[in-house]
């Protein structure tokens, strides 16, 4: 059996559900309105932006960059903690600190994405991602990384003990390449200035577009939640633990 840790003051301080889907996806500028008559019991707060994202194009030079603007609509739970971002070919689900535990933040995803697939015909997954940006503070003035992760900048004895800024990742590769974890460490502002902070940003995501259908989606988010706990746990170290102060350890049976 494998165990789960549960924790009174999780790291998180966002979590983010991203469906991106096949350009063959319709849209509509109606579709905005029916979803939010549909979601507004939970979402009742209401906001339009504009976002400018680079996207690469393929054309008879080869591929290239380009700027696009795009209309998102947003909906805001009551406290603004949640929301629900659409858009041409786009839903976002995402929760702020404090986190909402993992079943009732699913639960969110599973709604909202029902309802899109109702109102738009979702037929497709172009990609997915679930990412954890953990806000990890350390009461400390000065921090050996070594002594609360276990992923970390590996520094030679010749450079200066503690850098006054860093950033170290990797990207690993799950199920045969159809999905990427891309983890990332990096130094962050604290809110005191007599602590240190760190960002812990754990981003899994599927690489091979269409590869999973809409029906199999609540499946590749269970596996993709398992990942990002698990790589989670691995990055750190007990002491880091004793500050998030571990509520509960659930045994879960070993994949």
């Amino acid at each position: 059996m494998a165990e789960v840790r549960k924790y009174v003051n999780p790291p998180a301080a966002e979590v983010i559900c991203e469906f991106r889907f096949p350009e063959g996806t319709p849209w509509d500028l109606t579709y905005p309105g029916m979803l939010y008559s549909r979601l507004k019991d939970d979402y009742p707060k209401r906001d339009q932006r504009y976002v400018r994202e680079v996207v690469m194009l393929l054309g008879p030079e080869g591929l290239r960059e380009e700027i696009v603007v795009s209309e998102r609509s947003i909906f805001l739970a009551e406290d603004e903690g949640c929301a629900v971002q659409v858009g041409p070919r786009l839903l976002s689900v995402s929760c702020q600190k404090p986190y909402v535990h993992w079943e009732a933040f699913s639960e969110r995803i599973h709604g909202v994405f029902d309802q899109v697939r109702d109102v738009i015909g979702i037929e497709a997954i172009g990609t997915m991602n679930l990412r954890y940006v953990n806000l990890i503070e350390i009461p400390r003035g000065e921090v050996t990384l070594s002594d609360y992760f276990a992923f970390y900048p590996a520094l030679p004895p010749e450079l200066p003990r503690v850098p006054a800024g860093f950033i170290t990742g990797c990207e690993f590769a799950f199920h045969d390449n159809r999905d990427n974890c891309r983890v990332e460490l990096t130094d962050a502002v604290p809110e005191s200035t007599e602590n240190n902070a760190f960002l812990l940003n754990i981003d899994y995501y599927l690489t091979e577009g269409e590869s999973i259908p809409p029906e199999g989606v609540a499946d590749w988010l269970e596996i993709a939640h398992t990942h990002v706990r698990d790589i989670f746990e691995a990055c750190i170290k007990d002491t880091l633990r004793d500050l998030f102060t571990i509520r509960e350890k659930v045994a879960t049976a070993a994949r």
